[in-house]
This record gives C-alpha cells, structure tokens and sequence, in this order.
C-alpha cells in the first residue's frame, strides 16, 4: 500500500482522547499487553514525547518516550498500524522524537527491543543505536531485550 501525496499524514502531540486509539495500536502491534492506565502515566511523564502520526484525522502510529535523566531520554514504545508499515511513518515518528529531544539538550537515547525482533532491531540500527548489553528475562513472557543507546 503506498500513500500518494494527498495522504501524507502528520504529526502532533499526543491528547487525552488519543489514548483508547493508542493502546488499540500498541496492542494490536506489540507482543506486551497495555492499558489505558498505563498509557496515562507515560502521557503524563513527558507530554510533548508522546506523538502521534494522524492520515485523515485517524491515529495510525505513535512513539512515547520519557527522561530517563537530565540529558538522556528513552523511547518506551513506537508503533505503526501494520498495513501502514514500511512507509515512512515509523522514520517521521523517529526524526521528531530526535529533535525534541536535541531541543531539551538531551545528549543520548536509550530503548529496549526484543532480541527476536531483528525488525526492529534492523531499525534503530539506521539511527545510529547500538547494542549494549541484553536483559535476560526483560518481558512478562520472560523473553531477553537488547539495550540499546545512541548519543545525540
């Protein structure tokens, strides 16, 4: 499916009444399971880091990530609507969470992958993050995650 150039979405923070659509997301696209309320936190924690990509006013993906201390930020969750994957929207997503993090002079970011989710994986790579240790038993499933961190 490729998106002509009348459907190119766009990005905004995050609102309130965006949380039911993005856990349908982070549910229907990731392996762990979230709730609203979890979703709220992580609004809550750093709003202007929870963005999602809209195409005709409908949410199809979203990043959220937080301050993990004064000059390092962490992605805790990016996601794209499957059929909307491999278009772009995961990278625009990337360069805006990137640059709002160059605004509050964070110096790096960090976030965990699965280590069987060579995807991924594949992906923060072309940022520039590289592997720097593996979490054993990381996720409810007791699965590993690699750490991985880029400086900024």
């Amino acid at each position: 499916m490729a998106l002509k150039s009348e459907d190119i979405g766009k990005i905004r923070n995050a609102e309130i009444s965006d949380i039911e659509r993005v856990v349908e997301i982070a549910n229907s696209s990731l392996t762990e399971y979230y709730t609203t309320n979890l979703m709220m936190d992580l609004y809550h924690s750093w709003r202007d880091a929870f963005m999602v990509y809209t195409l005709n006013d409908r949410i199809i993906g979203f990043i959220a990530g937080g301050k993990f201390s004064r000059t390092e930020a962490r992605i805790l969750l990016l996601a794209v609507e499957e059929k909307f994957r491999h278009l772009g929207i995961g990278k625009a997503l990337m360069n805006d969470f990137i640059d709002l993090c160059r605004m509050h002079n964070i110096m790096s970011i960090r976030l965990e992958v699965r280590t069987d989710n060579t995807e991924a994986i594949h992906f923060y790579q072309k940022y520039g993050f590289s592997t720097i240790s593996t979490i054993r038993a990381y996720y409810s499933d007791s699965s590993d995650a690699y750490l991985m961190w880029k400086l900024i």
